[in-house]
């Protein structure tokens, strides 16, 4: 998506660390548990920042991020990094639809996508990526395998879709992978070790120039905070 939008969107964008530190400090004092009203918001946020983790260390570019308001209705989460393709390094932006597949998901994966987020009445656009959590142990089929079934089943599907899950029972390690419209981003990795090892922690502030151009300012010490509109704190 082009800047030319920027006015209709949060001008706050957070790294997905600051995203990541935030949701385990929650989690770890009680906040972030199943009964409380922003838990699937939160943990989508989450599941976004490990993706984008795993991106990063893929691509080598850094990319930002925000929650959305419900108002908005969609998308879940939005995506932001520099466009190095345009003449002036744009900052463009990514819409995020998050779906989980759990153990209350009896169908196959690529049969519970195509009910839920790539159902016929959803018609998300290219700008929108459909981000499915695999949060359940599962024997999940070839990649190559999900990509053809995707392909014969609805080649209508105009999203990106991109599967991540744990890969190890005890330790944090992810494996990502798009599997549509084509097999890419196919990585296995240690978020936390990267987390560790990244430059941008902090929050990235936008606004638009008197020449119409995008600055930026990135502020490790800034004091927003990527949870504080669902008003937690």
């Amino acid at each position: 998506m082009s800047n030319s939008n920027l006015s209709m969107i949060n001008k706050i964008w957070f790294s997905p660390l600051n995203v990541i530190y935030h949701f385990k400090r929650l989690e770890s004092e009680g906040k972030i548990t199943p009964d409380k009203k922003f838990y699937k918001k939160t943990c989508e946020a989450f599941v976004t920042a490990i993706s984008l983790i795993g991106i990063i260390k893929m691509i080598g570019r850094e990319y930002w991020m925000q929650i959305v308001d419900d108002s908005e209705r969609s998308p879940d989460v939005r995506t932001g990094c520099y466009d190095r393709k345009t003449k002036d390094n744009d900052f463009s932006w990514q819409d995020v639809e998050v779906v989980t597949y759990d153990s209350n998901s009896s169908e196959g994966l690529v049969d519970f996508l195509l009910r839920t987020k790539l159902s016929s009445d959803k018609a998300y656009d290219e700008l929108t990526t459909i981000l499915c959590h695999i949060n359940k142990v599962a024997q999940i089929p070839p990649i190559q395998e999900l990509n053809q079934q995707l392909l014969a089943k609805n080649p209508k599907i105009k999203s990106p879709v991109i599967i991540l899950g744990k890969v190890d029972p005890e330790k944090e390690i992810y494996r990502m992978a798009q599997i549509y419209p084509t097999i890419d981003l196919d990585l296995t990795f240690d978020p936390i070790a990267e987390c560790k090892a990244k430059k941008y922690n902090g929050v990235l502030v936008l606004n638009r120039s008197a020449k119409g151009t995008i600055e930026s300012t990135h502020n490790p010490d800034e004091k927003h905070y990527p949870f504080e509109n669902l008003g937690l704190i």
